[in-house]
C-alpha cells in the first residue's frame, strides 16, 4: 500500500499516519555499492524516471506493467487513474462509486480489487472492479481496511482492525490468521502462495513493523525487529521472481525521509536469522508504495514533494483559514504582541521569522543545521529552539530575532527538546526525547547558565509551563498520564489518564485553567481540554476536511497569537517514477 495520506498519518486512521512519506529529491545510486574489490554484488538503483507530471495527490500505485493504476485524491473524493506507460495517456477508470482507491490488480490483469472510501469508517467493503467494462461485485460480506489477491488469484488476504484474515477470493471461508499488537495494513502474499508479509502499525508510538506468517497460520514472526530502522519499515512487495522483498524505512532525523530497500528473501530459511537488507534510495528525495515490474529490474514507486501550508481554524466558519502568505511552513509561534511570527521552512528546515503578512523575513539559521519547535522569549527579542545537527545531540539554542550566531543553552549530551520561556524571560525550561535514558525535567538562567531539575521530574518529558508560571504539565513516556507540578506545594501530581498516544502537543491556556491536547487515536481526531481540578477531559471540536503534514515530531499543533488553532495543511504533490534496478541473485 502506499501513503495514503501516513498519513505516518493519522487525520483519517492511523493507515494515513503510518504510510506517509517525507521529504523529496533523487538519489540514483545508493551508497550502500560493495567495496572496492569486493566479489559481492549488491542491489542498487542506477536510474530514475519521473513518469507522470500533474502535481495531483497520489496515494496507491498498482502496475501490470502496461499500465499504472493510480488512486488520486485530486480534490474531497478518490479516484482511479489509468497512465499508459506508452505514451502516458490518463483516463479514469469507470466507476459507481463516487470515492474509492484501488488495493491491488488481479493476476490476470483483467479487474481490480476496490474498496470504497467511508468517511470516519476504518473498515470499508471489498469489491471487484472489471477494468474493460462490466459491472463491480461485492466479494462477499468481506469488510476491513488493505486487501490483496494470492498470485493463482484464488485467496484474499486482508487486515481488520489487529486481525489478519485469509478468505476465498470470492469472499467465503473467512478465517483468522493472527491477531497482532497493532494494525494489521499492507499485507502480501509471497510468489509461491506460501507465505503472508504485512504491517503492523501502533498510531500510540507513530511506529510499524514487519510480520511474515505462513499461509496456514503457523510460525508468525516481526522481520529485521532488531533492525535500526525496523520500528519504521513497512509495506513492501516482492519481486515477481520471488528473490527480493522491497519496502520502505523512515529516518527522522536530522530531518524526516523515506528510503527504498531490499531485502534478499530465502524462503523459510530466513527464519533462523534475517538477512541484511540494502538501502536502494538514499535522499533527499523520499518514495514509497513499491510496485515492483514484471522484468525485475524495474520499481514504480511514488516520490513526493513537500510542502505545507500553515492554517488556522475558524471556530464560526468551522472551516481552515490560511495564515502566513507565500510560505511552506510548520511549528509557527507568534511574539507575544502578535507583531512577529517564527516558523521552520519545509522543507529546508531552516528557521526564520517575518510579520503576519509574510514580509519583512530574515533568515536565522541555515543547513547544515536542522531548527524545529521554536518559541519566542516574553519581550519578543529572542527566540528559542530546538537545533538538529548529524551526528550530535539535539540542543536547545537561543537565537536572536534581528539574527546572528546562535548560541547554545546548555552542553550536554542528552537530546533536549520543548523549550519554555519563564514569565519574565530569564529561564528557559525543557526535557528530552520520551525514549531517552534518564528522563527529567530542568531549567536553566539564560544568563548564568545556572541549572536546577525540577524535583521529582524524573520519568517526565514535553513539560509545559502555565503562563502564570506556577505549574508544569507534564506526560509519561508512553503518552498515558499527564502530571502536573505546583511550584507552590513543590509537588506532583496525577492530572489525567488517557489512551496511550491521546495526548499530543498539550498547550495550556491563557489564563492557566485548561490545558488543551491533539488526539490523534481516541475516536475521531480532535482537540480536547482538560480543567484544573478536573480528572476528565472533554472535545473542544473534531478535526474535518484538513489533510495534515507529518513533520519530523508528528503531527504538528500550536496555538495563534489571537489564541485559534494551528496546524499545517499537507501541499505535498506526488508523482510516480521507474526506478531501474539491478537485483543479483542473492
Amino acid at each position: 500500500m502506499t501513503p495514503d495520506r501516513q498519513k505516518i498519518s493519522a487525520s483519517s486512521s492511523s493507515h494515513a499516519i503510518l504510510m506517509l512519506i517525507g521529504i523529496v529529491a533523487v538519489a540514483v545510486a545508493s551508497h550502500w555499492s560493495p567495496a572496492r574489490g569486493s566479489a559481492l554484488a549488491l542491489p542498487r538503483v542506477t536510474s530514475v524516471t519521473k513518469i507522470t507530471h500533474d502535481g495531483v495527490v497520489k496515494t496507491n500505485l498498482l502496475s501490470d506493467d502496461s499500465n499504472l493504476y493510480v488512486t488520486e485524491w485530486p480534490a474531497s473524493h478518490h479516484v482511479i487513474a489509468k497512465v499508459s506507460l506508452q505514451g502516458s495517456d490518463r483516463s479514469l477508470v469507470s466507476s459507481p462509486f463516487s470515492n474509492l482507491q484501488a488495493l491491488d490488480l488481479s493476476p490476470d490483469h483483467s479487474k481490480l480489487l476496490v474498496s470504497p472510501v467511508q468517511n470516519g469508517s476504518r473498515n470499508n467493503e471489498f469489491w471487484t472492479l472489471p477494468i474493460i467494462s462490466g459491472p463491480p461485485e461485492r466479494v462477499g460480506s468481506l469488510t476491513g481496511r488493505d486487501a490483496t489477491w494470492s498470485l493463482d488469484g484464488q485467496h484474499l488476504a486482508f487486515g481488520k482492525g489487529s486481525v489478519l484474515y485469509v478468505a476465498s477470493a470470492i469472499g467465503t471461508e473467512e478465517r483468522k490468521l493472527f491477531t497482532a499488537d497493532g494494525s494489521v495494513f499492507a499485507p502480501r502474499f509471497s510468489p509461491d502462495g506460501q507465505r503472508i508479509r504485512f504491517t503492523v502499525g501502533d498510531a500510540a508510538q507513530n511506529k510499524t513493523s514487519l510480520w511474515e506468517i505462513d499461509r496456514d497460520g503457523s510460525n508468525p514472526h516481526a522481520l529485521l525487529a532488531k533492525w535500526e530502522y525496523g520500528s519504521t519499515a513497512c509495506c513492501g512487495s516482492w519481486t515477481p521472481d520471488g528473490r527480493y522483498y522491497i519496502f520502505q524505512a523512515t529516518q527522522s532525523s536530522p530531518t524526516t525521509i523515506t528510503t527504498l530497500w531490499a531485502l534478499p528473501d530465502f524462503g523459510r530459511a530466513a527464519d533462523a536469522g534475517t538477512p541484511s537488507a540494502t538501502q536502494l534510495t538514499s535522499g533527499p528525495m523520499s518514495f514509497g508504495n513499491v510496485s515492483p515490474a514484471g522484468d525485475n529490474k524495474s520499481i514504480w514507486a511514488i516520490g513526493v514533494q513537500p510542502a505545507g501550508e500553515a492554517v488556522k481554524y475558524d471556530s464560526d466558519k468551522k472551516s481552515f483559514v490560511p495564515l502566513v502568505a507565500g510560505v511552506s511552513a510548520t511549528d509557527l509561534d507568534f511574539s507575544s504582541d502578535g507583531k512577529w511570527v517564527t516558523y521552520v521552512d519545509i522543507p529546508e528546515g531552516t528557521l526564520w521569522r517575518c510579520r503576519p503578512d509574510g514580509t519583512d523575513r530574515l533568515q536565522l539559521t541555515s543547513a547544515p543545521e536542522r531548527a524545529a519547535l521554536p518559541h519566542w522569549s516574553p519581550d519578543g527579542k529572542r527566540i528559542a529552539y530546538v537545533s538538529v545537527e548529524p551526528g550530535r545531540p539535539w540542543k536547545i539554542a537561543v537565537v536572536a530575532a534581528e539574527g546572528g550566531a546562535s548560541q547554545e543553552l546548555l552542553t550536554e549530551t542528552r537530546s533536549q527538546i520543548d523549550a519554555n520561556w519563564s514569565q519574565d524571560g530569564s529561564r528557559i525550561m525543557f526535557g528530552y526525547l520520551h525514549d531517552a535514558k534518564g528522563l527529567n525535567i530542568r531549567i536553566v538562567n539564560v544568563k548564568t547558565h545556572k541549572t536546577e531539575t525540577v524535583p521529582e521530574s524524573d520519568g517526565l518529558f514535553s513539560p509545559r509551563w502555565s503562563p502564570d508560571g506556577r505549574y508544569i504539565a507534564a506526560l509519561s513516556p508512553d503518552f498515558t498520564t499527564v502530571m502536573l507540578f505546583d511550584f507552590e506545594s513543590h509537588k506532583w501530581s496525577k492530572w489525567l489518564t488517557e489512551p496511550a498516544g491521546a495526548v499530543s502537543y498539550p498547550v495550556w491556556s491563557a489564563d492557566s485553567k485548561y490545558l488543551y491536547f491533539d488526539d490523534l487515536v481516541t475516536d475521531e481526531e480532535s482537540i480536547r481540554q482538560v480543567k484544573l481540578g478536573e480528572s476528565h477531559a472533554e472535545r473542544v471540536f473534531t478535526l474535518q476536511g484538513i489533510e495534515r503534514y507529518p513533520g519530523p515530531f508528528g503531527l504538528w499543533t500550536g496555538r495563534a497569537a489571537d489564541g485559534s488553532w494551528m496546524f499545517v495543511r499537507d501541499r505535498s504533490t506526488q508523482e510516480v517514477y521507474r526506478l531501474t534496478v539491478e537485483l543479483p541473485r542473492p
